[in-house]
């Protein structure tokens, strides 16, 4: 090849390199203003849920969405995903699943930043959470009571009750010592166990409570705080040969047909999906300069198999927003 092809193509490259960054620095940008979903272990079906709940409501509202978050239980990654969003200059708002204290930092910073901070799920206390403008929820311990109501019901007062939870954290801390306290108070002849952490991998998970059924053999019932959990006490059920009173959280399909085969009693419905979309509104509000009420909390009611259709009319639009 000649020196002078070889100069056409430097040329015709070089010429090229400068379109293109002319391209890049004039061409129209989006000005349409987003709201950020930020949560760890995004891929969960009950973090799923949460996001298809918050993106409907933020369309609605007329914004655009982002949700940012690492596959794994990573709050450094996850941060560090919200900080890339932030850099692209449209993030107006930013909703923040802070399952361990590492987020306390990063929501504070973003108060600083002047961006509206809202927290859905986690019972923050507001002297503790500053950069955080409120929250959207449910009663944690009033959770915990009504799971109590409906076991102490189906035991008949009586026998030994296992609580599990996937991590120590603030929402499931509260719904079991909700749990406990309104046990003792309604039926003070059922022992409560400590709880343990079953944590987030099945496997693992149904190993821990199976040990927990082998090791109690007075065991009548079992009180699950993590979404997960209906699977995990079905599995101990099944490994265990026994049939025990079994409630756990979250209405998601997994969970709502392990109640419509008898494997578990009954599921606390927390409201996953209304306080996802309230995040959203919460943050639309404060964007217009509104102020908003530091908690706002919503109703979970035990579900058995009779109150199951409204759950499953959900996930079958949660459904058709996956296929999409």
């Amino acid at each position: 090849m000649n020196n002078r092809i070889i100069t056409l193509i430097v040329v015709v490259g070089v010429v090229l390199l400068i379109a293109v960054a002319v391209w890049v620095r004039t061409r129209p940008q989006s000005t349409q203003k987003v709201l950020c979903w930020v949560q760890p272990l995004r891929g969960h079906p009950t973090h799923q849920l949460t996001q298809i709940a918050f993106r409907t409501r933020c369309t609605e509202l007329g914004y655009g969405c982002q949700i940012v978050g690492t596959e794994a239980v990573d709050a450094v990654g996850t941060i560090a995903l919200a900080e890339q969003a932030l850099a692209r200059g449209n993030v107006v708002g930013m909703a923040v699943w802070p399952s361990n204290p590492s987020f306390n930092g990063f929501m504070e910073s973003l108060g600083k930043r002047g961006i509206p901070v809202v927290v859905p799920h986690f019972p923050l206390e507001q002297k503790d959470s500053p950069g955080v403008a409120g929250l959207s929820g449910f009663d944690v311990a009033e959770a915990g009571a009504n799971a109590a109501a409906e076991i102490g019901r189906a035991i008949g007062g009586k026998g030994t009750v296992a609580v599990s939870q996937g991590s120590f954290n603030l929402t499931e801390n509260g719904m079991a010592a909700g749990f406990a306290a309104a046990m003792k108070a309604a039926h003070p002849e059922v022992v409560v166990l400590p709880s343990v952490e079953e944590g987030f991998d099945t496997v693992k998970a149904i190993g821990v409570a199976s040990a927990v059924l082998q090791g109690h053999p007075e065991v009548v019932a079992a009180l699950s705080t993590t979404g997960s959990g209906a699977i995990t006490w079905a599995g101990a059920q099944r490994n265990s040969g026994r049939k025990i009173i079994i409630i756990s959280v979250n209405c998601t399909r997994a969970n709502v047909d392990l109640v419509k085969n008898g494997e578990v009693h009954a599921l606390v419905a927390q409201p996953l999906w209304e306080e996802s979309a309230e995040a959203a509104t919460l943050l639309h509000r404060l964007i217009k300069g509104e102020q908003i009420p530091w908690s706002t909390k919503l109703p979970t009611p035990v579900v058995t198999k009779e109150g199951l259709a409204p759950y499953e009319a959900l996930l079958d639009r949660i459904d058709a927003e996956l296929r999409r």
